[in-house]
């Protein structure tokens, strides 16, 4: 029989919000108390069994649940109803900042968290060396932690949960807030505690990323389970979901600008753009691996020696992903005349991995030293797979293999 690491047992968890609000002293003095409330069930007789040595995680929209899943089972929140069994050293890292005392330095910190996981003076000194090198805050150690950044917070907050010797980890999607090169160390962390059979539970919006650390999921949706089982079939099946409802309430993705007096005085202006199938269909999704076509409408007030357009696409959780530019591919536009134009860019056999992607537009001049016209966030759109594989990253890069 499995051991478990963790067993959570029809758990059901109440909120209570009050609608009548008394925000000002002066209100709850003449008023009284707030009365009206009502209950918010944040958790719906939820069960979930994790074996130990396996990394589990959690997925669902904002709000389903997740968050208030692991702060059920790292103890922070009592259930309203049912039970949950932990077995052995549990590290948490949920909040930001949290079980952190912002008027110590990370050094005192460190050793705080290290007693309150019940581990030996010789331990937390033995650890103290490679949480700070692994934090990367050599030079801020020593600083009170009300000093350090959110991404500093992180951090260390990582550095010390995976160091203290945890035999279950439970992290939430806090990890977003460092950067790409810290992230990717993360994981690459994670992935060696769970070779070394600790119990790891992530809940992270990185669908793809969980694919590759996951080995079974639990979908959440308004706090109850919609399903649990392999993790590339629950992300497919959560992802069709999300696609459906999105298909329900978008239009096609497109964009339109009036220029303002000032800007009607510039050389260029950008008006228009729209996301549309390689037979000029609008549309309100891409797939992976399927060609589409960006058109971007612009007007000239003068005579203008051929631009320099570019667009970029930004992943929703931060990175710039990648871009292109006319220039690039050496389409240049020849001399344009005041009038305007509109440009068809064709993303050949779309290489951007599922997700959903920010799209951001440039023009610069002839030499590619001054800007035209700049317009951020002009699309937003959303990427799925037409194979049903969610992949790692951001992009697909071709390749083929020879052994010889």
């Amino acid at each position: 029989m499995t051991q478990l690491a963790i067993h959570a047992d029809d758990i059901s968890k109440r909120f209570v919000r009050f609608t009548d609000q008394r925000n000002t002293i002066k209100e709850r003095l003449v008023r009284g108390r707030a009365k009206k409330s009502e209950d918010f069930w944040a958790l719906k007789n939820v069960s979930i069994e994790i074996p130990q040595g396996s990394v589990y995680g959690l997925i669902g929209h904002n709000g389903s649940g997740k968050s208030t899943m692991l702060k059920i089972m790292s103890g922070i929140y009592r259930p309203t109803s049912g039970t949950i069994t932990t077995h052995g050293r549990l590290a948490a890292l949920i909040e930001l900042g949290a079980g952190f005392h912002p008027d110590m330095t990370g050094r005192e910190n460190i050793k705080l968290n290290g007693s309150i996981l019940g581990l030996t003076k010789k331990e937390i000194t033995d650890a103290t060396d490679e949480i700070i090198d692994f934090s990367g805050l050599k030079d801020f150690i020593d600083d009170p932690v009300k000093h350090y950044s959110s991404g500093m917070y992180v951090r260390l907050g990582f550095a010390v949960a995976v160091h203290m010797n945890p035999e279950i980890l439970l992290v939430d999607e806090v990890l977003a807030v460092g950067d790409e090169e810290f992230q990717r160390k993360c994981f690459d962390h994670l992935s060696k505690l769970r070779k070394a059979g600790k119990t790891i539970i992530v809940v992270s919006h990185g669908l793809g990323q969980l694919e590759g650390l996951c080995d079974e999921v639990t979908w959440l949706d308004h706090g109850e389970v919609q399903k649990t089982g392999p993790t590339t079939e629950i992300i497919n099946a959560y992802l069709e979901r999300v696609n459906t409802e999105e298909s329900a309430r978008s239009r096609q993705v497109a964009a339109t600008r009036t220029a303002s007096e000032e800007q009607d005085k510039n050389e260029l202006v950008l008006t228009q753009a729209q996301i549309l199938s390689p037979e000029g269909e609008p549309l309100n999704h891409t797939e992976t691996g399927k060609t589409f076509a960006i058109t971007v409408n612009f007007t000239t007030n003068q005579e203008l020696l051929g631009p320099n357009l570019r667009i970029a696409f930004q992943h929703e959780t931060g990175p710039l992903v990648t871009m292109v530019s006319n220039h690039r591919v050496h389409a240049d536009f020849g001399v344009l005349q005041p009038k305007e134009y509109q440009v068809t860019t064709n993303i050949i056999d779309n290489p951007l991995l599922p997700g959903r992607y920010r799209v951001h537009i440039d023009v610069f001049d002839y030499t590619g030293t001054r800007t035209l016209d700049t317009w951020n966030e002009v699309l937003e759109f959303p990427v799925r797979s037409a194979s049903g594989e969610i992949g790692q990253g951001f992009v697909t890069i071709p390749a083929t293999f020879t052994i010889t």
